[in-house]
């Protein structure tokens, strides 16, 4: 079997396995499979294979996006990570607009897919970026325990900077929703 071959395989089973919890729609005959963002979701996360690279055409209020994720023949842990970064990122890029509908759907498929691959150091970006939206709609509970998961999944991680930026978020928590209220 092709390496390419086998690096589709490896990625169409382990979706298969272990995705349905974040929504993963098989391949067609027009892309490499999909996550649903949500039933009423006007965006979109879309896996492509061009060229024997793994693309994740992103449909969001920011436009389109088409972040190469790397060789189809690629370890499967290499292409999760790659993945779970681009959806980071667009998720990072989304969180200030006027819209953050995009940003929440891609936070929480980032967790989702944290939880799945047992990845801590995701997993706690994935809460800071919930965190971030607690906040800024004014749900105190909701963020400080957002932000607590994330010192959590930061000290797993053994992410020290991390962890400590988390701590910092907590005790500025009170600052950061008197500046959301009005």
């Amino acid at each position: 079997m092709k390496p390419a071959v086998h690096g589709v395989r490896a990625v169409e089973d382990w979706m298969a396995q272990h995705a349905q919890t974040v929504g993963w729609q098989p391949p067609s005959r027009r892309h490499a499979g999909r996550f649903d963002l949500g039933a009423d979701s006007a965006h979109s996360a879309v896996l492509q294979v061009v060229d024997g690279e793994w693309h994740l055409q992103l449909d969001t209020a920011k436009g389109r996006s088409l972040p190469v994720l790397g060789p189809v023949d690629s370890p499967l842990e290499v292409f999760l990570d790659a993945l779970m970064f681009a959806i980071y990122m667009r998720a990072t890029a989304e969180v200030d607009r006027a819209d953050r509908t995009a940003s929440a759907e891609l936070s929480h498929l980032l967790r989702q897919l944290a939880d799945a691959t047992d990845d801590a150091r995701y997993g706690g970006r994935a809460a800071l970026l919930l965190a971030g939206h607690a906040i800024k709609d004014g749900r105190r509970l909701e963020a400080r325990s957002r932000i607590e998961d994330a010192i959590r999944l930061f000290a797993v991680a053994r992410d020290l900077t991390a962890e400590e930026n988390a701590r910092t978020v907590l005790a500025d928590l009170p600052r950061l929703m008197s500046s959301t209220e009005v």
